[in-house]
């Protein structure tokens, strides 16, 4: 859970940005693993742990940035099509969280969601965020609103997952 509290400092691209980073990491941590033939448990232990970070920042995002973005912008299209590529990492995590460590399509389900993160990372740091910037927004404050929402999301999950 701390893996994103950590990076809450900043204005809100500094705050998504570090997110994709943590996650990525975590992500990066699994690929070794699974590269070891690791454990199942071990596997499923930090699948767990990047599922959580991704729903986290989901909600922080979907919550909050993209309406403000939404009114922002007045470009509907990119708002639309950043949600539907969070739909797809839903999609994927839903999957991930049906299955145990030792089903066959575990490690390739977690490397695609890898490989889905890394894509909409870059869409989002690439396309979104250079926009974000002339929009006017009160960006650190956006932030801490992101930050805060994650990290409530972050502990109900928790909560969950115990």
């Amino acid at each position: 859970m701390s893996t994103l509290r950590r990076r809450a400092a900043g204005d809100a691209l500094d705050v998504l940005s570090a997110d994709h980073k943590a996650v990525m990491q975590l992500l990066a941590e699994f690929d070794e693993l699974a590269a070891e033939e690791a454990g199942a448990a071990e596997r499923q232990s930090l699948a767990n742990r990047i599922c959580q970070a991704l729903t986290a920042h989901a909600i922080g995002t979907e919550d909050v940035f993209y309406p403000a973005l939404r009114d922002a912008l007045q470009d509907d299209d990119l708002i639309d099509d950043a949600e539907a590529e969070h739909d797809s990492l839903r999609a994927l995590v839903e999957q991930i969280e049906s299955l145990d460590a030792r089903d066959e399509r575990f490690d390739a389900l977690v490397m695609m969601l890898g490989r889905a993160v890394a894509r909409h990372a870059w869409q989002e740091e690439g396309v979104l965020f250079p926009r974000v910037r002339d929009t006017g927004l009160d960006l650190r404050r956006l932030g801490q609103r992101i930050a805060r929402r994650r990290d409530e999301a972050l502990v109900l999950l928790s909560a969950e997952a115990d």
